[in-house]
């Protein structure tokens, strides 16, 4: 985090915010009243002035120029979505479709490549039952979430932070929401060497295990507790910054299931830490602080609401080039270099007999591909 610090200059970061202040100073200045109740009568007013004519005839409007209305009766309604037409002359079908052709083995269902745009605006005009509802009157934060940023500080020097994913959280939100959100590789990883017994991995992964995070917001530590196993992560940091100024640490430390966003100071675009798995940092900026309004997704249940994330490529088998890898060897002496990654079928076939016996020396270890969070979002 030092290096971002020393990188990036005051004016990047905005002055500390109250998020509860925020939203009490909003009500007292602005309208913000329950909007989307109000949208479409708000819209079709907007339309009739701007048209000048009566109300009535944009309701008319609407009944008979309606998506419904737009198709012919002999119109196939029930083409392929994930088929290109061909002769199309829109530009950038004709580029979508010359990519796929030049991918013959790519999975038809996972073609189209979902953007950031529709991940904000999928679940819109969701209408959830009344118990689901988000509250009037709630401030919005959207969070970015960046990858973990590599050990070797000499080979990371200057190279850009990668995005991961991105959230909009409701302002009486628990942290604990945010934290169970955040996806990470290192939260499904298989402790343990098994390349003795490649047919007894356990389906126990490391988030299973050790449950134990911090977020670290403004001089505080906000650790999760919520699991008697659970350990505080931030104390060893908490002691070396008393030692380090003979006793008077500033850092102080709450329960992460007991803080709402609405408690936090927070400054917008300022970085911030989340760190679990005992080691695994991740950089977190606050991108925007907002009031809820007409245009958000209405069903409390999908937030946090993941609106943007990185997109992986899949570590594919060395021997098939097929499918994606299980397993990943280290000084294997049936490979060609170390680490090597191999499918569970190529892995198995390559050095085991038909008895389970290894054929050559070599360390095996269940290997999670990070293109399993291509499928987070529809």
């Amino acid at each position: 985090m030092n290096n971002i610090m020393e990188t990036a200059s005051p004016e990047t970061f905005s002055p500390q915010i109250h998020v509860q202040g925020f939203v009490d100073e909003a009500i007292k200045t602005l309208d913000v009243s329950d909007l989307y109740s109000k949208r479409e009568t708000l819209r079709s007013v907007a339309y009739a002035e701007a048209m000048n004519v009566p109300i009535e005839t944009i309701d008319e409007l609407k009944s008979v120029c309606s998506v419904q209305t737009l198709k012919c009766p002999s119109e196939d309604t029930h083409k392929d979505a994930a088929e290109v037409p061909t002769g199309t002359e829109l530009v950038t079908l004709g580029l979508r479709k010359r990519y796929l052709d030049s991918k013959p083995n790519i999975n038809k269902n996972c073609k189209f490549t979902v953007l950031s745009w529709n991940q904000e605006h999928v679940y819109q005009d969701v209408k959830p039952p009344p118990e689901r509802e988000v509250k009037p009157q709630c401030a919005v934060l959207q969070v970015a979430v960046f990858h973990p940023s590599k050990r070797n500080r000499r080979k990371s020097k200057g190279k850009r932070m990668r995005l991961a994913q991105e959230y909009r959280v409701l302002g009486y939100q628990k942290l604990t929401d945010l934290r169970d959100a955040i996806t990470c590789i290192a939260d499904h990883t298989i402790a343990g060497e098994f390349s003795e017994r490649p047919c007894n991995v356990p389906d126990i992964r490391a988030k299973d295990i050790y449950k134990s995070a911090y977020f670290f917001i403004e001089n505080v530590f906000y650790n999760d507790f919520r699991y008697e196993d659970n350990r505080d992560l931030s104390r060893n940091v908490r002691e070396w910054e008393q030692n380090k100024h003979e006793g008077k640490g500033s850092y102080t430390t709450q329960h992460m299931e007991d803080v709402k966003f609405n408690d936090l100071h927070i400054r917008l675009g300022y970085p911030y830490l989340y760190c679990h798995q005992g080691d695994c940092e991740h950089l977190i900026i606050f991108k925007d602080l907002r009031m809820f309004h007409a245009d958000d997704c209405r069903d409390e249940g999908l937030y946090p609401l993941m609106v943007n994330r990185y997109r992986f490529r899949r570590q594919m088998c060395r021997v098939c080039a097929t499918f994606t890898a299980k397993w990943v060897t280290y000084d294997d002496q049936l490979a060609e270099e170390s680490p090597c990654f191999f499918c569970d079928l190529c892995f198995k076939a390559l050095h085991y007999s038909k008895d389970q016996t290894k054929l050559a020396e070599f360390e095996a270890y269940p290997y999670v591909d990070m293109g399993i969070f291509n499928l987070a979002i529809v």
